[in-house]
């Protein structure tokens, strides 16, 4: 027969909201009948209801994460820095994907409200004002990663896409490269892409290098890269380097120069950005920029247990930016004259 929480204090001799501040820590308990009330729940191994506890404290110990897309790398690692923080702890997420769409993600921030939890992560590349202000709405503690907040009350966890991007191409730059080209995202996603962009136009720009006819667009994907290659190729100009928004680009965007004859890194080098792990995988190894996401993920979750839990309840709790590192592999080599061409 189950144990109840009415026997647990039928036997220590207390009422059941005193086992009840024993078990929430809510309320003062002197030593002596906390003591008490505690041999009695060992000696009974009881562990109290979850959905009760909760009920009782106010909390679904639920925690939820909207992230774009369930299948991309990127979201993977930051789901796994997430995790590896929270086993030990007593909360469980729910996750769920949008594909990109802003109306889903508002759609899904109600939902998790309605399910009553306790807090959001939010993943995401870019919003609008319905978005920001469905975030105000929900009341309770938010923290974002990789895109700005619209508010100051919602911490951020991000790199300086701009200086990433920006020192990628300067390395390119740096090995002698004039015509470079690049596969970029989305401009109306603030971050991969408009940030990843400017910081590559404006350190050609100010290398007197800068060709926007040697510039295109694509969604992060593999097909993105191929297809945003042949593009590039297409234009007939003169290219010895192209950097993408995303590694699944770059190796997308080397399968189609390889299918095309073009030898990397020997006539093409091509830089990618996230060091996810196909970039260490695929031959040619990929240069790329390196994300902290595991990192992204733990200190994201760290903070959003903090709020939830009223820790540091005078620290305002700030936007945190994390270092990346540019990570040179075989798909990038120094320019010599000539070599680029067929």
């Amino acid at each position: 027969m189950k144990t109840t929480i009415n026997e647990i204090a039928r036997q220590a001799g207390v009422s059941k909201a005193t086992v009840s501040r024993v078990l929430n820590d809510s309320k003062p308990v002197s030593e002596d009948i906390r003591k008490r009330v505690l041999e009695v729940i060992e000696s009974n191994n009881f562990k109290p209801s979850s959905v009760a506890r909760s009920l009782s404290m106010r909390k679904s110990h639920l925690i939820g994460i909207i992230i774009p897309d369930l299948s991309n790398p990127v979201f993977s690692r930051i789901i796994a820095g997430i995790e590896s923080y929270i086993r030990n702890l007593d909360y469980s997420l729910l996750i769920t994907a949008t594909d990109f769409d802003i109306d889903m993600k508002i759609q899904h921030i109600q939902i998790l409200k309605d399910k009553g939890v306790d807090g959001l992560i939010l993943v995401t590349d870019h919003g609008n004002d319905a978005f920001f202000q469905a975030m105000i709405d929900f009341k309770k503690p938010i923290i974002m990663i990789g895109s700005d907040s619209a508010a100051d009350s919602i911490p951020v966890v991000k790199i300086d896409n701009y200086k990433a991007a920006s020192e990628a191409t300067q390395y390119l730059v740096d090995l002698g490269h004039k015509h470079i080209g690049m596969i970029r995202g989305p401009l109306d996603d603030p971050q991969s892409g408009l940030e990843r962009f400017h910081g590559y136009r404006d350190t050609l720009k100010k290398a007197g290098l800068y060709d926007e006819n040697l510039v295109v667009e694509g969604w992060y994907s593999f097909d993105d890269g191929f297809e945003g290659m042949e593009q590039l190729l297409n234009t007939k100009r003169e290219m010895s380097a192209v950097f993408c928004a995303c590694d699944l680009m770059a190796v997308g965007a080397m399968k189609c120069a390889h299918e095309k004859g073009i030898d990397v890194p020997k006539q093409l080098s091509v830089m990618g950005f996230d060091d996810v792990d196909i970039a260490r995988m695929y031959s040619p190894s990929l240069s790329t920029v390196r994300q902290p996401f595991e990192e992204k993920g733990r200190l994201s979750i760290m903070t959003l247990v903090k709020m939830i839990e009223g820790k540091d309840a005078n620290l305002s709790f700030q936007s945190e930016i994390l270092p990346h590192q540019i990570i040179v592999r075989d798909s990038t080599v120094k320019y010599t004259k000539g070599a680029h061409k067929k």
